[in-house]
């Protein structure tokens, strides 16, 4: 089944074309991002053919739907496909909703994405404009696999967030969780790699968005995204976990309305707020700690210890570790802040080899050292694969003829 996977973002449109075998073996035909799509001026459009190396191109495009029909042009263009109707289904890693499942698109489904377009507006907005877009251009399913889907097996206790019980039961504010592809796939491949999946394993997903995840006997037991993605870690830009009454009284003191407020806590702050340098780019923010930035130092340091907090408390919920894999753009590909996120744990049992994390560069691979006492949990570096995931719920989903429910969506890796 050749699959078109959809990742939207606020201001980028990026995609892949997947073909997926009845044996769920994947080739992924081609794929084409294209950034600064929400402005006018020059966009850089990166694009692949099978396994070739990216090239970039700087062309001008405004909007989604400009975006959307130039990635298909180029997909016939360069053969990836004959036409756009060879896609048989698309799927999208929805973030929010009500079912938060794998689910059909339907209107009822984008209603209930909606409803919660306040809550996530740099995800949900943008993706109910891309989705209709696809299907005025493209007569298959559209599929969505929801990030809390994932998370659907933490415990009760966990998911309110302590308001008084109406808001939990007549609002439906909880936990929630997102990155659920990507810690399902970094889950499937860690239990791969451990030869079970009776272990107690920390998912790290860092990058523009990061989050953790409490993985025991291969069910998601805690995350720290709680009821919205400005939740959690310090993020890119948003504020990540705060004191509720500090919002309320910045409010009060700067005269904010609501929807001046979110838009500060969604895009204006996390590490772009603390760094003061302009932009959320952790490797810039890195690069001006570096040179002696006072506030960059300050988002790093911030950044370092909530990580840190996470498995700590983590590992206290699941009484030790067993495994840790760390991913996503800074858990990937930089060897220092892999090191710096995990010293000084040796009393927990996990310990890095320094050659082995410096020589692993940007690849898969152990980067712990050899067992020992100070040594016994196994740390891997693994990239994630979100899209492989969303291709296989969406398959799937297309191929039942019917949504699937959380507790349904079991993903493995052999």
């Amino acid at each position: 089944m050749i699959i078109g996977i959809g990742n939207i973002g606020s201001t980028s449109f990026k995609s892949k074309i997947i073909d997926i075998d009845d044996n769920n073996n994947v080739k992924t035909l081609g794929q084409a991002n294209i950034d600064k799509i929400k402005s006018k001026g020059e966009s850089n459009f990166v694009h692949s053919i099978g396994d070739s190396p990216s090239q970039t191109e700087v062309i001008e495009v405004f909007g989604f739907e400009q975006a959307i029909n130039l990635t298909l042009d180029w997909y016939v263009k360069n053969n990836v496909i004959k036409k756009p109707q060879d896609i048989q289904a698309m799927g999208f890693k929805c973030v929010m909703g009500l079912t938060n499942g794998a689910n059909m698109l339907t209107d009822k489904i984008l209603d209930e994405m909606q409803k919660f377009a306040f809550v996530a507006p740099v995800h949900n907005i943008p993706y109910i404009e891309s989705i209709n877009i696809f299907s005025k251009i493209l007569n298959v399913p559209m599929v969505g696999v929801f990030e809390p889907s994932f998370h659907y097996s933490i415990p009760e206790f966990r998911r309110p967030l302590s308001f008084c019980w109406e808001w939990y039961e007549d609002l439906g504010i909880k936990k929630y969780g997102f990155h659920g592809s990507s810690h399902r796939y970094l889950a499937a491949m860690a239990f791969k790699l451990m030869g079970s999946e009776d272990i107690k394993l920390i998912t790290i997903h860092l990058g523009g968005s990061s989050s953790l995840c409490a993985i025991k006997n291969g069910k998601s037991i805690d995350t720290s995204f709680s009821f919205s993605p400005n939740s959690g870690l310090i993020q890119g830009t948003r504020v990540g976990d705060i004191d509720g009454t500090a919002l309320l009284y910045a409010m009060k003191q700067k005269n904010l309305s609501i929807d001046e407020a979110q838009s500060i806590i969604s895009n204006e702050s996390g590490l772009k707020g603390i760094a003061g340098i302009g932009t959320e780019d952790f490797r810039e923010i890195l690069k001006a700690a570096e040179n002696g930035n006072k506030r960059a130092r300050i988002a790093v340091e911030m950044f370092i210890d909530g990580v840190r907090k996470y498995i700590g408390s983590f590992a206290v919920i699941m009484g030790g570790v067993d495994c840790i894999v760390l991913s996503g753009g800074i858990g990937e590909k930089n060897a220092q802040m892999r090191k710096r996120l995990l010293e000084g744990m040796e009393f927990m049992g996990i310990k890095i080899d320094d050659f082995r994390n410096s020589e692993i560069g940007s690849g898969q691979g152990l980067i712990s050292a050899d067992y020992s006492y100070e040594s016994r949990a196994k740390v891997f570096v693994i990239p994630t694969n979100e899209e492989l995931v969303v291709a296989y719920f969406t398959k799937k989903v297309v191929e039942l003829g019917r949504d699937l429910k959380p507790e349904e969506m079991v993903f493995k890796i052999n």
